[in-house]
C-alpha cells in the first residue's frame, strides 16, 4: 500500500510540473499566438399583442479571432477580429397570407489586441486583455406581405469601439490551450440621418488558442 502510495504521489507531482511547463514554453517571449472563439444561439419562440400572435425564429452568433506575438513572457501584443450577425424572422401565427418580417443585424470589428496573463495551478492561467479600433454596424429590415405596408429599410454606421476582458486558459500542451473569456464591448458608430449606435455589451467567449515558436 504504501509503495503505491508513492507511485501516486510521483504522478501527480510529475503532471503538476509538467503543466506547469506547458505555460511557461508556451508564453515565452518570442513565440507567436492565435486562435479563434466564438458562440451560437438559436431563438424560437411565440408572442401575442393586441389579439394577434406571431411566431419568431432566428440565430445569432460571435466569431472572434486574436493573433499576436509575445514581446515579453506573459505578454502578447497583435490584433483583435470579431464578427457579430442576427437574424429573425417575425411571422403571423397562422401564416395564411405568407406574410414576414426579416431582421438582419451585423457588427465588424478590427482593432489592436494586448493580453497579459497570470499563471495560477499546474495548467491553469488567468488573463486580462484588451483592443480598440474601427467597427461598421449594418441593418436590413424587410416586410413582406402586408400590401401597403411592405418595406425594406437599410442602415449603417461606423466608429470608434473597443474590448475588455478576463479569462482562463488550460494548457493541454505547449502549443495549445482552451479558454473561456468574458467580454465587455463599448463605443459609438455613427451614420446617416443622425444615426448613433452605443456598444454596451458583454459576451461570453470559448474558444482554442495555438502557440508556436
Amino acid at each position: 500500500m504504501t509503495n503505491k502510495f508513492l507511485i501516486l504521489i510521483s504522478v501527480l507531482f510529475s503532471l503538476s510540473i509538467y503543466g506547469q511547463q506547458n505555460i511557461d514554453i508556451a508564453l515565452k517571449k518570442g513565440g507567436w499566438t492565435g486562435g479563434l472563439a466564438g458562440w451560437v444561439g438559436w431563438e424560437n419562440f411565440k408572442t401575442s399583442y393586441d389579439s394577434s400572435n406571431s411566431k419568431v425564429d432566428g440565430y445569432n452568433f460571435i466569431f472572434s479571432s486574436r493573433n499576436g506575438s509575445l514581446v515579453e513572457n506573459y505578454g502578447v501584443f497583435g490584433f483583435d477580429f470579431q464578427w457579430q450577425q442576427k437574424d429573425r424572422t417575425t411571422t403571423p401565427d397562422p401564416n395564411t397570407l405568407n406574410q414576414s418580417e426579416l431582421l438582419n443585424e451585423k457588427i465588424w470589428f478590427l482593432g489592436l489586441w494586448a493580453r497579459y496573463y497570470f499563471p495560477m495551478e499546474g495548467e491553469l492561467a488567468m488573463f486580462i486583455e484588451g483592443s480598440a479600433g474601427y467597427a461598421v454596424f449594418d441593418q436590413k429590415q424587410d416586410k413582406t406581405g402586408y400590401g401597403e405596408a411592405d418595406y425594406f429599410r437599410e442602415k449603417s454606421a461606423n466608429g470608434f469601439a473597443y474590448n475588455a476582458g478576463v479569462g482562463f486558459s488550460l494548457f493541454v500542451s505547449p502549443n495549445a490551450a482552451f479558454e473561456i473569456t468574458g467580454r465587455w464591448e463599448g463605443g459609438s458608430l455613427n451614420g446617416e440621418q443622425d444615426l448613433n449606435i452605443k456598444l454596451n455589451n458583454i459576451y461570453i467567449l470559448f474558444g482554442i488558442q495555438i502557440y508556436l515558436r
